[in-house]
């Protein structure tokens, strides 16, 4: 049984047409019928063009990771690299006498879009510039007259462009090397093809992008097609006909035909028979596709985001589960709530990006529950972190501003905004009171900040507009607060340069949130009174004097059952911080 293919990039030879389907080359009548693949590469193929004498094929192929030149017979058969250039290159076509192939390429050019033309020999060889400046497109006419498309960029990619960058076509009419515009026409004009009195083109100046001809002096413009839906797109021709495609599928028109009031454009249909390899099934590594991740409060899974969905699952087995809409929603940022039991993330449902709580899936479905906060004025968010003793969390975003977003009553406030970039991370201290970020102080500096939610007060925690400081993160007991610092300085030689840099600039600190915490990486002398086991470890026991009496010590009594902990609110000594690093 046939199927439909998506037939691209199509050239033609008097009875046969070649096109790309699948990456690969076919060729098929041009009456229509039974699709023959020509080539099964590895690589993509793409710009086929027929010889003059139908006997060769040149195409863009990428068999080797460029996209080079290659040519093979017409009927099927090895391919040959010509080329070797490893810049942008485009077959265009072929010189009269069917011994050399016509290229852009971009080669030894500044920039991507400035192409020059090329002749490169079928049998091989250097590439031969032409002599005609800039160009994208090329025809010969008759008596020498060359007609080239300047800056011809595809109509579909930039639809009813008048930019000062629409492509524009030039003509020298008797080859004496003498070019003048063809048309003076408020639109991208690409792809002239000279069939014999008249140029032929491409423009979407009447809306809708079409095949038109004009003379070679520039007047009596006609349109030839009338495609309403798709783009007429990646035209060529054999002197006499054009073949072209739009949307999925090819067309011919003939010139002759149309002259005689006859039909002058045909559907090639095409009976494609294809083993649709690229549908088989196919095991890819996920890493790739990860965007986000977060541990659950208690370890035991993780909430995960992949190409814009969410998921979460259990760290070593069981099930993976989604969250959200599964087709039309991507989501951004997953995190647990405090509770465990549901997870917050940004989603774009409703076309702005906003925030969404999700009860957890393991509930019962008519139990599950996603609540949006619409109203909240978010901005962009670049992350988002969770206050671990409340419903709250903060959002960094792309307006530079550091939001505290409150759960429970879905509001929201500004804590801090930069004026030279968005914040370098997060964190909540342990008792949910305090937030420490990084803060771009200058367009090349950063400083550590401390913010009081409650109150909304700011402290600086290193000084601003001297060093690089970011990536905040508070000690479980609210002790110290670490961070990443560019303030080592201490050069090193390259292996390759032979240059000093600084490949260690980068290194981990921290500031002590209470004056009377000692530093931690200073050793404190031993007490004299704690026990140690063999190997200098302290084992926590006090050592007491054994009873002298001779008896043996009484058996310890069991120690009461503990009381549960109370919530600890961590003390910030501000004053003097910036000297405890």
């Amino acid at each position: 049984m046939a199927t439909e293919g998506y037939y691209r990039y199509p050239t033609i030879h008097q009875k046969n047409v070649a096109f790309v389907c699948e990456d690969d080359l076919w060729l098929v009548p041009a009456k229509g019928g039974v699709a023959r693949r020509l080539t099964s590469n590895l690589g993509t193929t793409s710009h086929p063009a027929f010889s003059p004498d139908g006997q060769w094929l040149a195409f863009i192929g990428r068999e080797e990771g460029e996209a080079e030149v290659y040519v093979m017979p017409a009927s099927g058969g090895p391919a040959t690299r010509l080329t070797y250039l490893g810049s942008f290159t485009t077959v265009l076509g072929w010189t009269p006498d069917s011994k050399k192939i016509i290229i852009s390429s971009n080669i030894g050019q500044p920039f991507r879009s400035l192409t020059m033309l090329y002749t490169i020999s079928f049998e091989g060889g250097l590439p031969e510039r032409l002599p005609y400046g800039p160009a994208r497109s090329i025809s010969f006419g008759p008596d020498g007259g060359v007609a080239i498309g300047r800056r011809s960029m595809e109509l579909a990619n930039w639809k009813r462009y008048r930019g000062g960058t629409a492509g524009d076509i030039w003509i020298d009419r008797k080859g004496k090397g003498v070019f003048e515009p063809l048309l003076k026409l408020e639109s991208n004009l690409i792809y002239p093809m000279w069939i014999e009195d008249r140029i032929y083109f491409l423009s979407d100046h009447e809306g809708i992008g079409n095949l038109y001809s004009c003379t070679p002096k520039g007047k009596d413009i006609r349109r030839h097609t009338h495609h309403d839906d798709y783009y007429v797109r990646q035209p060529d021709t054999d002197g006499e006909r054009i073949v072209y495609r739009a949307g999925a599928d090819l067309y011919i028109f003939d010139p002759a035909k149309e002259a005689k009031g006859k039909k002058a454009i045909s559907k090639v249909e095409i009976e494609f028979h294809s083993p649709r390899v690229q549908r088989n099934r196919k095991f890819v590594k996920p890493a790739p596709y990860l965007e986000h991740f977060k541990l659950h409060p208690n370890g035991h899974s993780l909430a995960l985001t992949l190409r814009g969905k969410a998921f979460s699952m259990a760290n070593w087995e069981g099930a993976v589960f989604q969250y959200g809409d599964p087709h039309t929603t991507r989501y951004r940022l997953i995190d647990w709530l405090n509770d465990g039991q549901r997870l917050v993330m940004v989603s774009d449902a409703t076309g702005e990006e906003t925030l969404e709580i999700h009860s957890e899936i393991s509930h019962a479905p008519a139990d599950r529950q996603v609540e949006r906060l619409d109203n909240l004025d978010i901005g962009r968010p670049i992350f988002l972190e969770i206050s671990p003793k409340k419903d709250a969390l903060v959002v960094a975003n792309h307006r530079l501003e550091l939001i505290y977003v409150d759960l429970e009553t879905k509001t929201s406030k500004l804590l801090d905004k930069s004026n030279y970039g968005h914040m370098l991370g997060a964190d909540w201290s342990p008792d949910g009171q305090w937030v420490a970020y990084g803060f771009k102080a200058s367009h090349h500096t950063s400083a550590i900040k401390l913010c009081h939610v409650e109150t909304g007060e700011t402290h600086y925690v290193t000084p601003p507009n001297t060093l690089v400081d970011f990536g905040p993160s508070f000690d479980p007991d609210g002790r110290y607060l670490y961070f990443i610092s560019y303030r080592d300085f201490d050069p090193v030689y390259d292996k390759f340069y032979f240059d000093l840099n600084f490949p260690k600039g980068s290194r981990p600190y921290l500031v002590t949130l209470q004056k009377e915490l000692p530093n931690p990486f200073v050793e404190m002398p031993p007490d004299p009174t704690v026990k140690r086991d063999q190997n200098g470890q302290d084992n926590g026991k006090k050592d007491s004097a054994k009873p002298d009496n001779g008896q043996a010590e009484k058996p310890a009594e069991p120690e009461p059952p503990k009381e549960k902990k109370e919530e600890k609110t961590i003390q910030i000594d501000l004053d003097g911080i910036q000297q405890r690093i």
